[in-house]
């Protein structure tokens, strides 16, 4: 009984100090101690914050990250989400490259589920002969639905600042640019697939990190007669950590 007291009691006292720690990397972000606390006591009657150069270490450094993605476009009788596991290896403050493997969810639209349940009722109303030759006139929709991708991406950041969050810390922020190519497994088979887009990422303390994205995806899908170009537009949110 005695050991385990002492195991919870250390348990707790881990993570108390795991949540100051964190707690201390968010509110130094706001700038140089030194310099802040010098300021105020040439001026104590006014609120003075130091704005300075990045201060989350961004050269050679890695991050890991889970986003959700919510898929606008493409297929119209198709409905995808994915969700996805990704790396970045930051180069310097202003550039990084990384991989992205997303799985795919899909699910028919109201257009998809209608379409296929009419020409299924035709169908099925028809004699064996006439349901053949309905069958060929390809009335029931091919969806070409994706399962799973890969990218190789590359990321620029050219623009960077900080926010007060109402004086309960200061978060430094990057807006980013991003591009990339890779390949898309549908039902069909493999293909290649291209993206572009930008983003706005938050580096919540020196390890934690988060991002919201909007990216442009464009591949072929498989179609009864023939290939046609898909064109999508994604939504992500991810949180991340810095290695």
């Amino acid at each position: 009984m005695k050991t385990l007291n002492i195991l919870i009691g250390t348990l707790l006292f881990s993570s108390s100090a795991f949540a100051a720690g964190v707690l201390q990397d968010l509110d130094s972000l706001g700038g140089n101690d030194v310099l802040l606390e010098r300021a105020e006591k040439l001026n104590p009657e006014k609120n003075i914050e130091v704005v300075q150069d990045r201060v989350v270490s961004r050269r050679m450094r890695s991050e890991l990250d889970i986003e959700y993605g919510g898929v606008v476009g493409g297929d119209a009788y198709l409905k995808s989400e994915g969700l996805s596991l990704g790396y970045n290896l930051h180069i310097t403050p202003r550039w990084s490259v990384g991989l992205r493997g997303t799985y795919y969810m899909n699910r028919l639209s109201d257009e998809g589920k209608y379409s296929i349940d009419r020409a299924q009722q035709v169908g099925d109303s028809l004699g064996n002969e006439a349901k053949r030759e309905f069958d060929s006139l390809g009335l029931i929709p091919i969806i070409d639905y994706p399962k799973y991708s890969g990218y190789l991406l590359g990321n620029w950041y050219p623009f960077y600042g900080k926010l007060n969050l109402h004086d309960l810390g200061i978060i430094q922020y990057d807006i980013y640019a991003l591009g990339g190519v890779g390949q898309i497994e549908l039902k069909s088979g493999p293909t290649t697939a291209f993206t572009a887009g930008g983003g706005i990422g938050f580096w919540l303390s020196q390890h934690l990190t988060s991002r919201f994205e909007v990216r442009y995806e464009t591949y072929e899908a498989k179609r009864l007669a023939g290939k046609e170009r898909m064109d999508l537009t994604v939504l992500g949110f991810s949180m991340g950590y810095f290695l």
